[in-house]
């Protein structure tokens, strides 16, 4: 195995409230070597400049906390402290070695254009990226495994069910023999927050903007976060996959489901 997705949720499969609409399910590809060798070193970097993390004080990067700038990131209240740090971990989401793909699915669309059969929302998103994934690695050659931070039971079910079908069957586009062949595991791999992984970190510190990104597109209403808008612009610059050959980015990196 030398390749590893990190994936990370917003949202839930709910398909009843109008205000829980969209679900999404971003990830980002790394070689183990440039986990390993770049991805944590640089995360762990930041955080010991910004935050004072240490062997004797491990820090996780969160988002809500840190959009909150609750401890252990109050630090972030003082306006150049929070210039700087955003200058930082924009340049490493743009020059970190990794690919990102977010797939999001309009769970009340899904609902009405499958009224009488319907793939639960979950295993829908995790078939087009883990499809996407399986492709990036066949076309390298390569081969990977899947982790994702614990969210709760009943989530966490889902995306391991989700997972194991995938690899056991195959999609209308894959077959069985090519996901096997390209993934080293059916089951998906949990780490927690307290394994202070950084590639879970990474993926979460993107996640929510490029939902955003994507449920505005479709909304047609504006993206008002500025630190995220200049996130998403630094992945279309340089990170969201794309198509071999043109460089498209829709459908590639980024996928609006149904």
């Amino acid at each position: 195995m030398t390749c590893r997705l990190f994936i990370d949720e917003v949202g839930n499969d709910d398909t009843n409230n109008p205000s829980e609409r969209f679900l999404s399910l971003t990830g980002i590809i790394t070689k183990k070597r440039g986990h390993d060798s770049h991805i944590a070193p640089a995360i762990e970097q930041l955080k010991t400049d910004f935050f004072g993390h240490s062997a004797n004080k491990i820090v996780v990067l969160h988002r809500r906390e840190l959009v909150r700038k609750e401890p252990p990131f109050e630090s972030l209240w003082d306006q150049e402290t929070n210039k700087s740090w955003e200058s930082r971990l924009l340049k490493l989401i743009e020059e970190l070695p990794y690919i990102a793909i977010t797939v999001m699915i309009d769970k009340i669309e899904h609902s009405e254009k499958y009224q009488v059969w319907q793939f639960n929302p979950y295993h829908y998103c995790m078939r087009a990226l883990v499809e996407r994934y399986v492709l990036w690695l066949n076309r390298h050659k390569l081969t990977g495994d899947v982790v994702a931070e614990p969210r709760f039971k009943k989530q966490d079910k889902k995306l391991k069910k989700s997972f194991s079908y995938i690899y056991d069957h195959g999609t209308e586009h894959i077959p069985a023999e090519r996901v096997q062949r390209c993934l080293t595991s059916r089951e998906i791999k949990f780490a927690p927050k307290t394994a202070n992984v950084c590639g879970l970190q990474l993926v979460e510190m993107i996640a929510h903007p490029s939902h955003q990104s994507l449920k505005s597109e479709y909304t047609g209403e504006p993206m008002k976060a500025r630190f995220g808008l200049q996130l998403v612009e630094a992945l279309k610059r340089a990170r969201y996959s794309r198509k071999p050959g043109t460089q498209i980015i829709d459908g590639w990196g980024r996928k609006r489901l149904p």
